[in-house]
């Protein structure tokens, strides 16, 4: 051992003298661990002595996490020898390098060793508030594993504390995360809450526990938890007087726990066995086993189960009707738990005292620590005026830059509105001064015919039809411009409801059957019934610029048919043409920004505007349109809208 102390400490020298920069961060790690290695083997005055080295060089290569190994180190040290102040103190520093470094593992594992030591000093409230810490901090992490492990120590002192709902809250926790870890120490933690319920009198949740642990510390070989298991397991049995089975449960945690070489399970397991037999009238079983308990206890100084050896003894010998010895048992009994009494009240009075000197202590610090700050507050209070001044400066400069930045961009929107207002304008314009006149002058002059007897009657029934065609186009491009319009100004919201779309398909058909039949062209209607849920005026805004726009590209003799297919959550609706359909390179183009336009088959003209109208109608009610067609063969233009629920 000592050859291996020479050669860690040889090690070590020959690590620190090569680090010096901030690149070193490895090797001082590598350090770290061979000063860790001399904690592990009690060497404490020689690693002690590379204190004062290590916290120099981690803070010369200004590497935070590496000081704060040092003071953690240090500080459990003076855990392991019991000198808690110095402990702490070095936990305090390690804690300020951690913070610095935002290492929150070393963060946790610092709270975790002071409430090590609090346990240890009897202060199971501070004990519980640094657990609590360490908790946080595990959880920041995200380390499921040693949260599993802590949540069991704090169920295990809120236990202590009497704390019962706290201690099972815990308890559970913990076993939820070995669950999910599939950790072989599930098995303590289910004993724990079973011990819990126990003392509860929840017996049936107890014994689902226990057989649930026993079943996996068989499993996973944890010898001592299955002697547990079964001792507890026998304690409920013997609550519920069922002698026979309380037997067997502890003759076998007595046989697990002699594997384990865990006396005390043993002894206790003796102890019950005796009790057993006393209720059972088996006493001179009993007395062997009280008996044979006793000198092992008087070995091993358990006074608790000393206490009960008494006690069970006294019962014997009460059921005997040996009254004189039974009241010797009980003189036993309370003259021990009066010595325990005793003990335990000078154990708390050094407690005490101890905790006291710490408090002591640790106001001294805490006045040292506040003169050095009055004094740093002295000497920065110049530093603070000048750096408000020159906050107060930058701020004043900041904001007028802001102003400046938003006035510009202020400036940039609103001429981008203007130039999408000009745009839209302009267009509007374009249309109604071209496309809009065009018509509306035909309409005149056919009727001024007319009015002037230029044409007969029998020659303007012949136009009629045309003039009914100008009016349909005419309203239709009113529609389109009105609705185009409005998207553009983003004024227009849709107003669901459940409808049948056959009942508005009926009417544009009726509407524009005149204007196919002049043509020659067939409408077929071949929908199903329905539902759906939509703004019903856009949907009939929709179908009739698309039937519109098929009768437009459409010759003699061919046909429009409609027709709807049903999916999970839609139905989709399809307008299927059998006319010229459109070039491949002109699909793109149709729901572009850009107006595109080509004359129908008698030369009609349009806007373009039409299938945008239809595409921004369609997705305004959550929907979507597309087209699939070839050309020379006729076009398909589907649209989908939600199912009515």
């Amino acid at each position: 051992m000592s050859s291996l102390c020479f050669s860690q400490q040889k090690s070590l020298d020959s690590i620190m003298s090569k680090i010096s920069t901030p690149q070193d961060t490895i090797a001082f790690d590598s350090a770290m661990n061979y000063f860790k290695n001399l904690w592990r083997q009690q060497e404490f005055d020689k690693a002690l002595s590379y204190e004062d080295e290590l916290a120099s060089l981690s803070k010369a290569i200004e590497y935070d996490k590496g000081t704060g190994d040092v003071y953690n180190q240090i500080g459990n040290i003076y855990n392991v020898t019991n000198k808690y102040l110095k402990a702490f103190h070095n936990y305090d520093k390690a804690v300020v390098f951690y913070k610095k470094a935002n290492h929150l593992r070393g963060l946790a594992i610092i709270s975790n060793n002071k409430a090590t030591i609090e346990q240890k000093k009897g202060n199971l409230e501070n004990a519980i508030h640094y657990l609590l810490e360490a908790n946080l901090y595990f959880t920041r992490v995200n380390d499921s594993v040693v949260l599993s492990s802590t949540y069991n120590n704090i169920g295990n002192v809120y236990s202590d504390l009497g704390d019962l709902e706290s201690a099972e809250e815990y308890y559970k926790k913990s076993i939820i995360f070995k669950r999910k870890n599939k950790s072989k120490k599930l098995g303590a933690s289910l004993n724990n809450l079973a011990l819990l319920y126990i003392s509860l009198k929840k017996l049936d949740s107890a014994k689902v526990l226990l057989k649930e642990s026993l079943a996996i510390n068989k499993k996973n070989e944890n010898i001592a938890s299955v002697a547990l298991a079964y001792n507890r397991l026998g304690s409920i049995a013997l609550i519920d007087k069922d002698y026979q089975r309380s037997r067997k449960y502890y003759d076998s945690s007595y046989t697990t726990a002699d594997k384990a070489k865990n006396q005390r399970i043993q002894v206790n397991a003796t102890q019950q066995l005796g009790l057993i037999s006393i209720r059972t009238k088996n006493f001179d079983k009993a007395e062997n086993l009280l008996t044979t308990a006793r000198k092992k206890l008087k070995k091993l100084n358990i006074e608790p189960l000393l206490l009960t050896n008494y006690k069970y003894s006294a019962t014997l010998d009460s059921a005997r009707g040996n009254f004189s010895e039974a009241f010797e048992w009980q003189k036993k009994h309370q003259k021990l738990s009066d010595e325990s009494s005793s003990a335990e009240t000078t154990k708390k009075i050094e407690l005490t005292e101890t905790r006291f000197k710490s408090e002591m202590e640790q106001l001294k610090r805490i006045d040292e620590q506040e003169k050095r700050e009055q004094l740093n507050k002295e000497k920065l209070i110049r530093y603070r005026i000048f750096t408000y001044i020159s906050i107060g400066i930058s701020i004043i400069i900041l904001t007028f830059f802001v102003f400046i930045i938003k006035s510009r961009k202020e400036r940039k929107r609103y001429v981008k509105q203007l130039n999408e207002s000009n745009r839209v304008k302009n267009m509007l314009f374009s249309i109604i001064s071209h496309d809009l006149k065009n018509e509306i002058h035909g309409l005149d002059g056919s009727l001024n015919l007319l009015k002037d007897n230029d044409i007969s009657t029998e020659e303007f029934k012949e136009i009629v039809p045309i003039l009914s065609n100008r009016t349909h186009q005419t309203s239709i491009l009113l529609n389109n411009l009105l609705n185009w319009s409005k998207s553009q100004l983003k004024e227009l919201s849709a107003k669901p409801v459940v409808f049948d779309i056959n009942e508005v398909i009926s009417d544009k058909f009726s509407f524009l059957k005149p204007t196919a039949e002049l043509k020659g062209i067939e409408l077929t209607n071949k929908l199903d019934s329905t539902m759906v849920y939509a703004d019903k005026d856009m949907f009939a805004i929709v179908s009739q610029n698309l039937i519109a726009n098929a009768i437009k590209f459409c010759n003699p003799g061919d046909t429009i048919t409609l027709l709807s297919k049903e999916k999970d959550k839609h139905y989709e609706i399809h307008f299927v043409d059998t006319g010229i359909g459109i070039a491949e390179e002109n699909i793109s183009k149709l729901f572009a920004e850009d107006t595109f336009t080509t004359t129908g088959t008698l030369q009609e003209t349009g806007t373009g505007l039409g299938l945008r109208v239809c595409k921004e109608l369609v997705e305004l009610n959550n929907g979507k349109i597309t087209v699939k067609s070839v050309y020379g063969e006729g076009s398909d233009f589907c649209i989908t809208l939600p199912k009515a629920v």
